[in-house]
């Protein structure tokens, strides 16, 4: 989980948030998740592969924002994470969630640093102490 708040880099002129913002609130929820289980490598070397979000209601300037995070289904060599961001109750407006979805990583090996970036990366299989703290949590 993380907890933010809707800044005016956010949104636009009229002061709602821009869609691409969940993203930003999607992804600090992950790296929470990621550090709570030890995995503090994960990044560098699990590029996102595909992204889905169904936008619900508008965010406005001001107004905090949580994410959750949760690990959906770990593969071999994915993981399909399941998101959901809320806006917190503003200006006498109720707690709403603003924009759900999943996303999928992939992983391409501990030892090909950069190589999200380098044309030509493979998924390779989650290490096995990675896959056993990517499970469901207890």
């Amino acid at each position: 989980m993380s907890r933010a708040r809707i800044e005016w880099i956010d949104t636009d002129a009229a002061g709602i948030y821009h869609n691409s913002t969940v993203m930003r609130f999607v992804e600090a929820a992950e790296a929470t998740l990621m550090r709570d289980r030890g995995l503090d490598d994960y990044f560098p070397v699990a590029p996102r592969v595909r992204l889905e979000v169904d936008f619900e209601a508008p965010l406005l300037f001001g107004q905090e924002v949580t994410a959750t995070v949760e690990v959906a289904h770990v593969g071999v060599s994915s993981i399909r994470f399941a998101f959901e961001v809320w806006g917190e109750e503003h200006q006498g407006r109720p707690r709403r969630r603003a924009a759900y979805g999943a996303y999928v990583v992939v992983h391409i090996g501990s030892n090909a640093a950069g190589a999200a970036h380098v044309d030509g990366a493979r998924s390779v299989p989650w290490p096995a102490a990675w896959a056993a703290a990517l499970g469901p949590a207890e």
